[in-house]
């Protein structure tokens, strides 16, 4: 009888939590290329890196965070320090293309080549995707990437780096 009980409970629950998940699914493909592959990807065991460190290439990975007054920025940031958690971490082989850049929390990033700030483009506005929260495109050189953050309230950010596709991708 009780299980019975809880069976008719879910019943009743269940479809009405559906709309919020298609919701938050449809608010993903705000994006300009399908973030539901990096929402489980931030989702996994991510290799994580300290501030200052390097990655061999792009990908999912998260950062831990220092005060941003204890990070050396090797370009200076558009922002300045605001008591928030930031880190500079560097891609070493990326090839030239189109990237997008993802963070699992609200921060900034600025990108920059041979010491020069990238023109970033936000890619879609603060949404309600499940793991994303703010999302960017960048086009870079095949050379080294380094991803300035800063602006950040947690001490750990999930970050991805994937490079776009010249066609567009419709799920």
């Amino acid at each position: 009888m009780r299980a019975a009980l809880i069976a008719g409970g879910l019943a009743l629950v269940l479809p009405s939590l559906a709309p919020v998940e298609v919701a938050a699914e449809d608010n993903c493909r705000n994006f300009s290329w399908s973030v539901g592959r990096l929402v489980d990807l931030f989702d996994e065991p991510l290799p994580v890196v300290q501030s200052a460190q390097s990655l061999p290439k792009d990908g999912v990975f998260a950062a831990m965070l220092r005060p941003t007054a204890e990070v050396i920025y090797p370009t200076l940031p558009e922002k300045g320090s605001d008591g928030s958690w930031g880190a500079v971490v560097t891609l070493e082989n990326i090839p030239a293309g189109r990237y997008q850049i993802a963070l699992s929390e609200e921060a900034w990033v600025e990108a920059i080549q041979e010491n020069v700030r990238l023109p970033i483009q936000p890619s879609g506005r603060t949404v309600e995707c499940r793991g994303v929260r703010r999302s960017f495109e960048v086009e870079v050189k095949g050379e080294p990437l380094t991803l300035q953050l800063g602006g950040a309230a947690v001490r750990r950010l999930n970050i991805a780096v994937v490079r776009l596709w010249p066609f567009e991708w419709r799920w």
